[in-house]
């Protein structure tokens, strides 16, 4: 019992995370990889001033142009968007900057999948562009 109780303190930090859209799909999608310990959305992105500054349980909402601090501020492996979920307008320099970064621009599914922490992390794994860090800031 002590050896599992090791190796679960051992466990590196989730992955961080930024997502852009608040519908119904992003919301699955924070709850499901909030279940698991691999990775956390650490702000989601939308464009309107009603919903800048309040949160999605522990996550606040940011405005588009705080995209790249954000990115750089919690050390972000991916920036998401689901499957037919209202997105707010990315400007392209914010495009080239995620390129430069090297972090990916991930497109989820609408329909979770089995296990979306794993489905994530290959997705990830997939992309040339992994530039996964800690989330723990």
């Amino acid at each position: 019992m002590l050896d599992r109780l090791s190796r679960w303190l051992r466990r590196p930090p989730p992955r961080a995370l930024v997502m852009l859209g608040i519908d119904y799909g992003c919301h699955q999608w924070h709850q499901a990889l909030g279940a698991a310990r691999d990775f956390r959305i650490r702000a989601f992105i939308d464009d309107e001033p009603w919903n800048h500054r309040t949160r999605i349980g522990e996550t606040p909402v940011q405005y588009p142009g705080e995209l790249v601090a954000l990115v750089r501020k919690h050390t972000a492996c991916a920036v998401l968007q689901v499957e037919g979920a209202k997105t707010p307008p990315v400007d392209n320099w914010v495009l080239d900057e995620l390129r430069t970064l090297k972090v990916p621009l991930l497109t989820l599914p609408a329909q979770l999948p089995e296990s979306p922490s794993g489905y994530l992390a290959k997705l990830i794994e997939r992309t040339p562009q992994d530039a996964c860090g800690d989330a723990s800031q």
